[in-house]
């Protein structure tokens, strides 16, 4: 029996470590893939919370985002495409947003940050609903 040469098994070598840069990537093994983008988008979210208490006239902000947790394939995908075995699905699509805002009880603000979040998260505006925080229970009283 031969002994395999020095090229095979350098082929051999970086063909396997091919293999797992793109098992990685893909997060086919669990170790990259959507772990970090989901920290990423809640720190954008974050983010954003920020960003919505610096407009003027608005205080403590809170996003609650409603998303699709299921994959959905487009009706059209197959349609339009060359091969039937490619798909085109969307993960996780934003599909509406409640904000509860200090602040939101003034028309003029509650316009703007809906304007805002429309623009920022591209969605309709019919898709942001924005509440006015409430304040301590004594003063409701």
């Amino acid at each position: 029996m031969k002994k395999p040469t020095k090229k095979f098994q350098t082929v051999l070598f970086g063909s396997l470590l091919v293999l797992v840069i793109i098992s990685m990537n893909s997060g086919i093994l669990g170790i990259g893939g959507d772990r970090g983008q989901i920290e990423e988008t809640s720190n954008e979210y974050r983010d954003l919370e920020e960003a919505l208490k610096n407009i003027e006239g608005v205080g403590e902000v809170k996003l609650y985002l409603h998303s699709n947790n299921t994959e959905e394939k487009s009706p059209l995908s197959d349609y339009f495409s060359l091969s039937t075995t490619r798909e085109d699905i969307k993960k996780n699509p934003i599909e509406g947003v409640l904000v509860v805002a200090e602040g939101a009880d003034n028309p003029g603000i509650k316009l703007e940050l809906k304007r805002t979040l429309s623009t920022v998260l591209q969605l309709p505006e019919h898709r942001i609903v924005i509440m006015k925080k409430r304040g301590n229970l004594d003063e409701n009283k």
